[in-house]
């Protein structure tokens, strides 16, 4: 019996394949488990995530708005004014009007795109 072996298998090669496996295999679950993670949080904000974008445009658009506001606002009352405390120019925008000229003044009317209101 001297030439002849039994080959049995390494138990140090077994060992050594377990012990990689279970890192190996921790590191897949900890992924996953990540990934899923980042999935959910995703679809549950991204709903939110595109609300608060257009939020924020329309929060623009009508922050532009409220500016043009103001500033018409602000002409408006600055002619208002002008009307209450300037008869100069109180006479001016009644003679404008109504179409009407001091003796021996010459009025030049010149176009303009925008209209009178």
């Amino acid at each position: 019996m001297q030439g002849s072996h039994i080959i049995q298998p390494n138990s140090n090669s077994r060992r050594r394949s377990q012990s990689e496996f279970l890192p190996t295999a921790m590191r897949i679950v900890f992924f996953l488990i990540v990934v899923c993670a980042v999935l959910i949080a995703a679809f549950t904000f991204y709903p939110e995530w595109t609300r608060l974008t257009d939020m924020k445009q329309d929060l623009a658009s009508k922050t532009a708005r409220f500016e043009e506001l103001k500033k018409s606002t602000s002409e408006h009352e600055q002619e208002v004014h002008l009307l209450q405390t300037d008869k100069e120019y109180l006479e001016m925008i009644a003679r404008d009007r109504l179409d009407l000229m001091k003796d021996g003044e010459t009025i030049f009317r010149l176009s303009s795109a925008k209209p009178r209101s």
